[in-house]
């Protein structure tokens, strides 16, 4: 398989990832310090000025910390769970309009990937994903391993996938699909009547495989796409 990453923005964001970390630690100890020397009220008003920033800041550092500042990144797992497919499937990470592109002879496919533990349903009725069981409710609030509104996500990235195309006036017609994937070794999807594939990390691979049995892309197909897309960098 032949990777394309975009590594001035991976790096980029894990420097922001680790001053945002360092800014949120140095405002809680800020604001700690300035609550023990500070007892009368309006003193103690400053240091829930100094805190209720700091809470926010955490809560994004925790967030960008679990893409960006520990490594396997998700980047690294979706490129790890891949390996062993051919020189017909190209990996692109942030350079094609959205954070994680596949081309190959199973089609394109617009990667979402999340570390969500649990059971992960699909309410068909509310068009809605659900999660029961996982993290804790610290994990879900602070950490953000609460599930998210997957639709919502999963529409938006078509969207920056479309206007990526429009906007480099790529001549690309196949329509992508969007898997949402799953790398949480204590997930448990059951999501028959999802509108996506729901999948986990270890098992994309061979769904691949099998697609390509029948192929949505010829070989030339698939490299008049990549000829427009970024080059492989690794």
């Amino acid at each position: 398989m032949r990777i394309s990453n975009n590594q001035k923005f991976i790096d980029r964001n894990k420097k922001i990832s680790q001053i945002i970390l360092y800014s949120a630690l140095g405002l809680l100890v800020l604001g700690f310090v300035w609550s023990l020397k500070n007892t009368n009220v309006e003193q103690n008003l400053t240091a829930y000025y100094i805190l209720i920033p700091a809470y926010l800041l955490v809560q994004v550092a925790i967030s960008m910390a679990n893409k960006w500042g520990r490594s396997p990144r998700p980047d690294e797992i979706i490129a790890l769970s891949l390996k062993g497919l051919n020189n017909q499937y190209s990996l692109y990470n942030f350079n094609a309009g959205v954070p994680h592109l596949l081309v190959g002879p199973a089609g394109i496919w617009i990667i979402n990937p999340y570390y969500h533990s649990g059971v992960i349903s699909y309410n068909a009725d509310k068009k809605r994903y659900v999660q029961k069981g996982g993290p804790n409710f610290f994990a879900k609030t602070f950490a953000q391993e609460g599930i998210p509104s997957i639709e919502r996500e999963c529409k938006n990235l078509l969207a920056d996938y479309h206007d990526y195309v429009k906007s480099k006036k790529l001549d690309i017609a196949i329509e992508p699909q969007v898997v949402n994937f799953y790398y949480s070794e204590k997930v448990d999807l059951q999501v028959k009547d999802a509108p996506q594939l729901n999948i986990q990390a270890d098992k994309f691979k061979d769904y691949l495989r099998q697609a390509a049995k029948k192929p949505l892309l010829s070989d030339e197909e698939i490299k008049r796409i990549t000829d427009q897309l970024p080059k492989e960098t690794a």
